[in-house]
């Protein structure tokens, strides 16, 4: 009787807690807390690379500070110094506004500030996607798997906020909902990216791997070593004599437990496949969270047909992308469920 009553209290509990946030299903608040937690925990430690000089370019290393190397081209270049400030003056807040944007509570409670905020994320990030096209010749290497990343990513996530918006515009909630996930899915790989780069990085300095080298310029290699060597001139040219003039280049071997410039080149050579892969993981993760929340998606394709109803259009229930799908009218199906007008269909945007 007692464990009875415990029980309850606990489930009661844990119910106050996910309806706290606007969430009617616990499994949902579940996939809300780890996807939209990781986002914002990310973004929280990164807000100190705001301070372009002071932090992220500033003097020492760890993970306080960009990765060794990266200022050379963003202090030294006017094109990299703005990208660098474009990307990240727009994707940390647009990242926090995501956070609010995808919480059930304040989209039911705070309309205006929703529509507002999600005009404001748009541009944010297509201001992000042109800084990050920027840099993406000389970030963490630039190498072409790099920039193929940068460029795939600018690409997609553009054309995921398009269809989005139009969808919203044509009143098309449940595509709208599908193509934001999918969009800040997408997005979000870069936090994946950096736990694969570092696994990446040490696998392949392992000595069963053999021996991996990146091509670095020697201008990058000396104001590397500058910031901890008196004699950087003489000691990059006894490490590789190559670099008799800044405009050489010299192999770096891969070597996380070597040197700052064998660490530098280790985490250069990971970065675009890291990234990669991620994008997979995520692209295929977004679909299974999808599929894993149909009942949402039906139950929003109904409030759309409400509203596209209510605003006059000629088709409603198709108004947006919805390819392959049944007209939504009374006494229809809808993913094999009974669409009853008379009945109340809810908020749009209950669920994330």
């Amino acid at each position: 009787m007692f464990g009875r009553e415990k029980n309850s209290n606990g489930t009661s509990g844990l119910q106050g807690l996910y309806r706290a946030f606007g969430f009617s299903k616990g499994y949902n608040f579940f996939l809300w807390f780890t996807f939209a937690g990781a986002l914002l925990g990310f973004t929280l430690a990164r807000l100190m690379y705001l301070n372009i000089r002071g932090v992220f370019c500033g003097p020492g290393s760890g993970l306080s500070r960009a990765a060794p190397g990266e200022c050379y081209h963003y202090e030294n270049f006017d094109r990299y110094a703005i990208g660098i400030r474009l990307h990240l003056f727009t994707i940390l807040p647009a990242c926090l506004l995501v956070v609010l944007q995808f919480t059930p509570k304040i989209r039911h409670k705070a309309l205006l500030f929703h529509r507002i905020a999600g005009y404001l994320t748009i541009l944010l990030a297509l201001v992000a996607n042109a800084g990050a096209l920027m840099i993406a010749r000389k970030a963490f290497g630039g190498t072409v798997a790099t920039q193929a990343l940068v460029g795939t990513l600018a690409i997609g996530t553009t054309v995921g906020l398009a269809l989005a918006y139009y969808n919203i515009k044509r009143l098309q909630i449940d595509q709208h909902r599908a193509w934001m996930l999918r969009t800040w899915f997408y997005f979000t790989s870069i936090i994946t990216l950096r736990i694969i780069m570092i696994a990446a990085a040490n696998i392949l300095s392992s000595p069963g791997a053999g021996a991996y080298f990146s091509v670095q310029p020697c201008a990058k290699l000396l104001s590397v070593l500058s910031s901890s060597s008196p004699d950087s001139s003489a000691r990059l040219t006894t490490l590789y004599p190559s670099c008799t003039s800044p405009s050489a280049v010299a192999p770096v071997r891969v070597n996380m437990s070597g040197s700052v410039l064998e660490v530098m080149a280790a985490l250069n050579e990971s970065f675009g496949m890291s990234g990669w892969v991620a994008l997979v993981l995520h692209a295929v993760g977004v679909e299974v969270y999808l599929h894993l929340t149909p009942g949402e998606a039906r139950r929003l394709r109904r409030v759309s047909y409400e509203r596209q109803v209510g605003a006059g259009f000629r088709r409603p229930g198709r108004a947006g992308l919805v390819a392959g799908h049944e007209d939504v009218h009374e006494g229809s199906l809808v993913g094999g469920e009974q669409v009853e007008m008379g009945k109340k269909s809810g908020r749009g945007g209950e669920e994330a």
